[in-house]
């Protein structure tokens, strides 16, 4: 289940940005509490995952800690509905839109960091498709405690939706 949390979340966000902004991130210009709250969710991940999976080698508790804000950011993008404010044709509505999924895909790139170290070949895809590699270097050289570092990802960045992160298991009659 979490990694479907996860892989959806990401599959999501990189549909929207692709749909709505041509595969461009937008620039982050209305944010609100909704916004400042996952970027403390952020913050609070890295954190926590920091403490938990250095200082207490409880792997599993870091890794959940990841997990609780991934459930945030779905969380958000469920009660903001951006494919509802898309329909704003607004300067207003179009920015809040941007802003919407700009926090998401910047959200995904701390979760890319956070995991890289326990899911590198998932965390890579998503680096990948957040475009993150060209403007922020090999995901193997970021550390985990510039994760939180809100903004990190520019807006102009290229997403693409890029390959399934985790394919289902299909089960073989026996």
């Amino acid at each position: 289940e979490l990694a479907n949390d996860y892989g959806n979340l990401a599959s999501r966000v990189a549909a929207m940005v692709g749909k709505y902004f041509g595969g461009a991130l937008p620039e982050d210009t209305a944010a609100g509490d909704a916004e400042q709250a996952v970027r403390d969710g952020l913050a609070k991940a890295v954190a926590t995952a920091d403490r938990k999976i250095g200082e207490e080698l409880d792997f599993q508790g870091g890794i959940l800690a990841i997990f609780d804000f991934v459930k945030q950011v779905n969380g958000y993008i469920t009660e903001q509905e951006p494919w509802k404010v898309a329909k704003d044709t607004t300067p207003e509505g179009q920015a809040r839109l941007a802003t919407i999924l700009y926090t998401a895909a910047e959200s995904l790139r701390g979760v890319a960091v956070l995991l890289n170290s326990v899911m590198p070949e998932t965390s890579q895809k998503l680096w990948e498709s957040l475009g993150a590699e060209e403007s922020l270097g090999a995901l193997a050289d970021q550390k985990v405690q510039d994760a939180g570092v809100w903004g990190t990802l520019p807006a102009g960045a290229t997403v693409t939706k890029g390959a399934v992160l985790f394919p289902r298991l299909e089960e073989k009659p026996a």
